[in-house]
């Protein structure tokens, strides 16, 4: 039965990314989106191996340091490097910041090259607080948006997998086990069924749309250019986390006025021209 719900699970964060892939086309969100089903698939194909496999046993148990499971520390690896390649989701760079997160996912899998090569146990302390906290940031920059659910869980069936790295014994089998992947599994399918609020106008649709596609670093960095800009024009309008609040009503100019110079700050992100 377990087995069915997660396959369940799989197809339909499967659906997200698909979505997800098509939606963000032609935006600086579009390299991150491939790193994202990067980690989806090896999360998959993690939990296929654990549960299907039990006579690999030494590659389908819980990490720690002294045997990782390659497949687990690679799922949590390409899941930090989809949150880190969302940092740099802005044009004219984006494309070069794919080397910076491949860099950075070479650095964070060095461990179990070095197993396989040398045979030496290197996942220390200090690269285990290095992937946590690569983990934390791509989570922490979604929990303020829509996604915030969908991070949260994510949040727990990582800091799982991290216990498993930190203890000194694997993570017994059983309930706890199971719960730690559906939170994974079903991460993409609050994010499949997240849903913008009800009737707004579409300048804020425009800003929250933006806002919980990049998270909580380029918004708060967008809101404050725009902030700067409206203040610099004189405009009575000040770009909030949830949305424009207006100090009095403007006309039709200052309006087209205000949605120029907020599409002008997405040029970057959203636009297909440079």
């Amino acid at each position: 039965m377990m087995q069915v719900v997660q396959m369940t699970l799989f197809a339909i964060g499967s659906a997200a990314f698909a979505r997800a892939w098509i939606a963000t086309r032609g935006t600086a969100l579009f390299h991150a989106v491939h790193w994202g089903a990067a980690a989806w698939l090896a999360w998959m194909f993690a939990i296929f191996i654990r549960i299907t496999s039990r006579p690999f046993e030494g590659f389908a148990a819980p990490i720690n340091p002294i045997d990782p499971n390659p497949f687990f520390y690679v799922a949590l690896c390409l899941t930090g490097c989809a949150g880190v390649a969302v940092l740099g989701a802005r044009r004219p760079h984006v494309a070069a910041w794919n080397f910076v997160v491949a860099s950075l996912f070479a650095v964070m899998v060095l461990p179990l090259i070095e197993k396989a090569v040398i045979g030496t146990q290197s996942l220390d302390w200090l690269r285990i607080t290095f992937l946590a906290t690569t983990l934390a940031i791509g989570i922490l920059n979604y929990l303020p948006t829509r996604f915030g659910p969908a991070a949260f869980l994510l949040a727990l069936g990582c800091a799982g997998e991290l216990i498993g790295v930190l203890s000194n014994q694997p993570l017994p089998e059983g309930a706890e086990e199971q719960i730690l992947r559906l939170c994974v599994l079903s991460a993409a399918l609050l994010a499949f069924a997240r849903r913008l609020p009800g009737a707004t106008d579409a300048l804020n649709l425009l800003w929250r749309e933006f806002r919980d596609r990049w998270g909580l670093v380029w918004g708060l960095r967008v809101r404050e250019q725009f902030n700067r800009s409206a203040a610099n024009a004189g405009w009575p309008v000040t770009l909030t986390w949830f949305g424009f609040t207006y100090q009095k009503p403007v006309d039709a100019a200052t309006r087209t006025a205000i949605s120029d110079a907020l599409s002008g700050l997405l040029h970057r992100f959203v636009d297909e021209k440079k």
